[in-house]
């Protein structure tokens, strides 16, 4: 058995500038334990050879005293659609199957100036576009509890990899919830800034409003020190106290959308909390339903092509984006992307969604903080536990075959609000799967919310 793998981001990089490990001893580990987890098909690509050759290299410049950063020696697996220079970049999409886009995406390059080694890149849905990581041109990624259930979408294989101690930390992206969703399936951290907070250059695209990438990592530690790295902002974390925080709780969401199984994981989580000294204060979330639908109404649909197109036009220009849609592999995806290129669209609409709507929406939120004087407001990250892939985009549940957007259900309320969320290890149902609890916060103020979810995650885990 590998010695090191399932170390944190965080342990690893301190054993290595401890000396109680090298970066090529962790890596050759962490290669080993790769090939034996080749089952879960987390990645897309994995170079043992230039993995090895980064770690070499990392630990030739310790011995001369020359640390690049907080990450140096540190292999991440970034989600196959944030370019990188060493590695090609397909979208999980047969068209960019091998394309090289000649450089790394900003949030690439941050984390490698800070001393972190690409480990490989990560298996996802098509386009980001699905909630089962069930790839057509790569393979089903598959949930390291349970290899017969999906992992989450759309970056299964960032969370996959990580709970399965395949890769330390890493990155994924996030438009209605693809990084909450399967940090939730997989039972580790997933985190979604607010929108714009990292540069989004170098990502293969859906939307130019609710498009972010985000960390996922085993532990809180590792999302705030990547947060750092990838904002540019290493500032330290408002001071919280547990007895000082004030969370609201979107019961509804617990009581009528979720599984049962879901909802006793949850309800356990926050009567700890609650016993620890947190104010929990019952939210109604249901006016801000309709807000949020106008806000949403149309947008990605909208933003599509143009956003697509661009991409192309910079890292692949080879290729047109009707190119790219015909040969989609994923029925639904295909379906969903001509559909998009089809429609026609009235700038009005879009502008007042984007406009008006968003801010309707997103003052309301806001009203809810400050009426109750909160911290953040919880609830389920997703509807129901992991469940078992049927085909494509569908799972079975109860013997039914169902479509597995639901799992997006409470996660696109952040999104279209473009506020920061956070997906935080609740516990195990009673089948032994992972339970996510989400904490979202207001737009702009990501380093308070990251402190609560320190707070709050430090509770849970006790």
């Amino acid at each position: 058995m590998p010695k090191h793998p399932h170390l944190s981001a965080t342990e690893l990089a301190r054993h290595i500038d401890q000396g109680a490990t090298t970066s090529e001893e962790f890596c050759n580990d962490l290669a080993n334990a790769v090939d034996a987890g080749s089952e879960l098909n987390a990645y897309t690509v994995f170079d043992r050879d230039l993995l090895m050759a980064q770690a070499k290299e990392a630990d030739t410049a310790k011995t001369l005293g020359k640390l690049r950063g907080p990450l140096h020696g540190v292999p991440l697996i970034l989600k196959d659609n944030i370019n990188t220079a060493a590695l090609p970049t397909s979208g999980g999409t047969p068209a960019l199957v091998g394309n090289d886009p000649g450089s790394n995406a900003p949030i690439a390059a941050r984390l490698f100036e800070a001393g972190a080694l690409l480990s490989g890149k990560a298996n996802m849905h098509e386009l980001s576009s699905g909630g089962t990581s069930a790839n057509h041109t790569f393979g089903p990624v598959r949930n390291p509890y349970d290899h017969a259930r999906i992992p989450g979408g759309s970056s299964g294989g960032t969370a996959a990899a990580i709970a399965a101690g395949l890769a330390p930390a890493g990155l994924g992206t996030d438009t209605a919830g693809s990084v909450r969703v399967p940090a939730a399936l997989c039972g580790i951290f997933g985190f979604r800034p607010s929108t714009g907070r990292y540069e989004a250059d170098g990502i293969v695209p859906l939307s130019k409003t609710q498009d972010t990438a985000g960390p996922l990592a085993q532990t809180m530690d590792d999302i705030i020190l990547l947060d750092q790295i990838l904002s540019q902002a290493p500032r330290p974390l408002p001071a919280h106290t547990v007895a000082s925080l004030r969370i609201g709780v979107a019961e509804q969401l617990i009581a009528d959308s979720s599984s049962a199984v879901v909802s006793q994981v949850i309800s356990d989580a926050l009567a700890r909390l609650e016993a620890s000294g947190v104010v929990l204060i019952p939210v109604d979330l249901s006016p801000l339903r309709d807000l949020q639908i106008a806000a949403q109404l149309g947008v990605i649909d909208m933003e599509f092509s143009d956003v697509m197109g661009n991409y192309l036009d910079a890292f692949a220009p080879h290729l047109s984006i009707d190119a790219v849609i015909n040969a989609v592999a994923s029925p639904t995806v295909k379906s969903f992307t001509q559909e998009r290129l089809a429609k026609a669209f009235d700038p009005e609409v879009y502008a007042q969604a984007i406009g008006p709507d968003l801010h309707a929406y997103q003052s309301a939120w806001a009203d809810l903080f400050n009426q109750h004087d909160l911290n953040a407001i919880a609830f389920p990250t997703t509807p129901d536990i992991a469940l078992p892939l049927a085909e494509d985009d569908n799972v079975l549940k109860d013997d039914e075959v169902v479509f597995s957007w639901f799992y997006f259900r409470h996660t696109s309320m952040g999104s279209v609000g473009q506020r920061p969320g956070i997906s935080i290890p609740a516990g195990l149902s009673s089948s032994g799967l992972p339970v996510g609890l989400e904490l979202d916060g207001l737009p702009g103020k990501d380093e308070d919310l990251l402190a609560v979810a320190k707070a709050v995650a430090d509770v849970i885990a006790t």
